[in-house]
């Protein structure tokens, strides 16, 4: 059952899943840039480790997300955002949902596909799901890169109207998401000014 959002920010869990994974996703792109660089070797293998470790976590993360978002009710945008933004923002946040999820199960596949073990941080192995298959893994590469590139691109939108409502609008949906920040008590402040 999904509760009633009665506040206009998240609640702390939402807020703590948000920028973990955000810190997570940072993370993620600066080990694939790593390896990028590294010609073939031990190093090269362990940062490929951590990298496929790191995108099974923000996976598990985004599914516990959903499901927090799926019963917790989301806070209402102001009023005055109007309805091309708001479908934008919905849309690009559900591309992002999917964008989390899809990353990791093609970067598993593509990995299983070039008969590698994947492990958990060296912890557990993870079930192969497919087996050695070089087409396969030609056309994992693909796509991984593909939703990459996607990717980037929703980030950048994302990021673009959080700036656009916290440096430019001021209208209090950029401090929904901020921990220990109250879009109320923000709208607040903002209010009293103008009465001054």
């Amino acid at each position: 059952m999904r509760t009633v959002a009665s506040d206009p920010g998240y609640g702390t869990v939402a807020r703590l899943l948000h920028w973990g994974v955000a810190l997570l996703v940072i993370a993620q792109i600066m080990i694939a840039l790593r390896a990028w660089t590294l010609p073939v070797s031990d190093a090269k293998l362990s940062v490929l480790m951590q990298h496929r470790s790191l995108g099974l976590t923000i996976l598990v993360l985004i599914v516990i997300r959903l499901g927090w978002r799926w019963t917790h009710a989301v806070p209402p945008l102001p009023r005055a955002v109007g309805a091309a933004p708001r479908a934008l923002a919905r849309f690009n946040q559900y591309l992002l949902y999917a964008l989390l999820l899809l990353l990791p199960i093609s970067g598993l596949i593509m990995s299983q596909a070039a008969g590698v073990v994947v492990s958990w941080f060296g912890i557990f192995d993870l079930p192969n799901v497919v087996d050695t298959d070089p087409t396969l893994l030609g056309r994992m590469k693909f796509v991984h890169l593909l939703l990459n590139t996607v990717l980037f691109a929703a980030i950048a939108l994302h990021l673009g109207g959080a700036l656009r409502h916290g440096l430019w609008l001021k209208d209090g949906v950029f401090q929904r998401m901020l921990i220990g920040r109250s879009a109320t008590r923000s709208n607040d402040r903002r209010g009293a000014r103008r009465s001054v």
